[in-house]
């Protein structure tokens, strides 16, 4: 393989002569493929007419004065603007190295830096764009009746499918009997991880007004009712099931993560109507709804004072979309109680070993009760639960990935699930290893009754077995002492 090289002083561009056709990408970057390889392609990008089969492929057909080619496996080669492609320096490459463990051991470079991301170190900041700095002021109005609200940022926290951070209230300054609170705002725009996770490019200006123009044309509309649609078929239905998503448009691919974060909030919201009596206790207290107001003006909006009455029409126009189509256009979010406290993943760190049992056993409890509201939570680790330090009190957090009972279609859909999720197990058994790997101590975790149950019914290898049998009491009584050891 072909390291990557200007196309001026490459042989291999002159030389080649092929029938291939070009595909256009996103912006100014193209892929060349031969012809009959071209049909798996499809409609992916905007096709430009094929090359005469006798030309031979001269560097100008590339613009050789700003591209150079990029050689993949066999004879797929991509165009890149030179000024793009700088951070691949061949000099770097050592002799007789193949491109693509250089390219592979670049991109991990990257994204290792990508994770780093901290809006409370503007320097790490994925998207320079992130307002969520501490010490800004933040814009809010209330879900229910569209009151204004000001507040203060005070900490930013490592975003993942949301973006969660402290505030203080400004105006008014008490609400709801609380002066500062948890924001989750679940906006897809600087939900890190959560664009990671579906390629998105970090979020731009640009790329916001690509979004606005697949709104404002009804397809964001149309595709949010389709997404609603399999969603309602299939709890656990993603993108990831749709065979082109990678081929998407940037536009589609917002449009996508905006309706995810949409569902992810209504999930959560849901969820902790489902705990009204967990919360303040078991799960953090809930003050209520919000938007964040006027959140995609800055995409549009002019900075110059000459073009201050276009800002106005933009801010109208921003208005009336979003009352239009709510959906696609708001960022809503949820206030919470700030929970002062260090992740049950950290106890080693925080506490001594003489308390770790008691605090184990107190987040086993507090998952039992949440269990109890009819909710399975699909990505549970131990950094949902937050210990407070001073009181020892144990609160579960993060509810964006559940199934409701409700939902199920009898008793032993749901008791399936349950069995396979094991999430007592993600619990107790990781703890018990984390302690004593990390901390050097140990406790004992014992399955509950209902796990053992659970396991006796789904998880034998010939197949489900019925319950309340007495086979099942034999069974539950057999292993009500076994402790797991690692």
């Amino acid at each position: 393989m072909a390291n990557l090289a200007n196309p001026h002083d490459s042989p291999m561009i002159s030389n080649r002569s092929q029938r291939v056709k070009t595909v256009y990408l996103s912006g100014p970057i193209k892929i060349l493929l031969p012809l009959d390889e071209c049909e798996e392609v499809g409609s992916s990008g905007r096709e430009q007419p094929e090359l005469d089969a006798d030309m031979p492929l001269p560097s100008a057909s590339v613009g050789a004065k700003n591209e150079k080619i990029v050689y993949l496996s066999g004879p797929i080669r991509i165009i890149v603007p030179w000024d793009d492609s700088d951070e691949f320096d061949s000099t770097k490459l050592a002799p007789n190295t193949d491109m693509t463990t250089n390219l592979t051991a670049l991109t991990e470079e990257t994204v290792s830096e990508v994770r780093k991301f901290d809006c409370n170190h503007p320097d790490d900041t994925l998207s320079p764009f992130c307002p969520y700095l501490p010490g800004n002021e933040i814009l809010l109005k209330t879900s229910e009746d569209g009151a204004p609200i000001k507040a203060v940022i005070l900490k930013y926290f490592p975003a993942t499918l949301s973006c969660c951070m402290v505030i203080r209230f400004v105006e008014p300054h008490i609400l709801n009997n609380t002066s500062e609170c948890v924001l989750k705002l679940y906006d897809r725009r600087f939900s890190t991880q959560h664009r990671e996770d579906w390629d998105a490019a970090p979020w731009a200006p640009e790329l916001e007004k690509e979004y606005q123009e697949f709104v404002s044309c009804g397809d964001a509309e149309e595709f949010f009712s389709y997404w609603d649609a399999e969603k309602e078929c299939d709890d656990n239905w993603s993108a990831a099931y749709i065979n082109n998503s990678e081929r998407w448009s940037p536009a589609k691919r917002e449009a996508y993560l905006h309706w995810e974060s949409t569902t992810t909030y209504e999930i959560e919201k849901k969820a902790y109507e489902n705990m009204t009596e967990l919360q303040g206790k078991d799960v953090p207290k809930v003050f209520g709804e919000v938007v964040l107001k006027e959140p995609l003006i800055a995409s549009k909006r002019n900075t110059s004072d000459e073009n201050n009455e276009d800002d106005d029409e933009d801010v109208e126009e921003d208005s009336a979309e979003a009352d239009r189509n709510p959906h696609t256009i708001n960022i809503p979010g949820i206030l919470i109680q700030y929970i002062n406290g260090f992740h049950l993943t950290d106890l080693h760190e925080h506490l001594p070993s003489e308390h770790w049992q008691s605090i184990v056993d107190s987040a086993i409890e507090k998952l039992h009760h949440v269990q109890e509201c009819g909710i399975l939570n699909r990505d549970l680790n131990t950094r949902n639960f937050q210990v407070d330090p001073q009181t020892h009190n144990v609160m579960m957090i993060d509810f964006g990935m559940v199934s409701f009972r409700e939902d199920a279609e009898d008793e032993r859909q749901w008791e399936s699930a349950q069995a396979c999720q094991d999430e007592e197990g993600a619990v107790g058994l990781l703890m018990q290893s984390y302690l004593k790997e990390r901390g050097g101590g140990s406790i004992t975790y014992k399955p509950s009754e209902r796990v053992l149950r659970l396991r006796y019914r789904f998880n034998d290898i010939d197949g489900e077995r019925e319950g309340g049998t007495a086979e099942e009491d034999e069974y539950v009584e057999k292993h009500k002492d076994f402790v797991f050891r690692k």
